[in-house]
């Protein structure tokens, strides 16, 4: 196993970006989803899209086209 020192490893513009999201709890989400698979990040979008709506924040995906709205 090789370990490399933080300072020493490549920048990445993601992990860098992240680091400066000022709000602590929106910074740990964010350096938590880095890496993810594109079927990941597309299943949690879709997740909080389901939560805004029904939290009345935006119309529900699922029934937007059905009229239950």
């Amino acid at each position: 196993m090789t370990v490399v020192e933080h300072s020493a490893a490549p920048a990445d513009p993601d992990v860098l970006l992240a680091q400066r999201i000022k709000c602590d709890a929106t910074r740990r989400l964010t350096r938590l989803a880095l890496g993810l698979s594109q079927d990941s990040m597309d299943l949690l979008t879709s997740v909080t899209d389901r939560l805004r709506a029904a939290e009345g924040a935006l119309r529900d995906p699922l029934t937007a086209d059905l009229g239950f709205d």
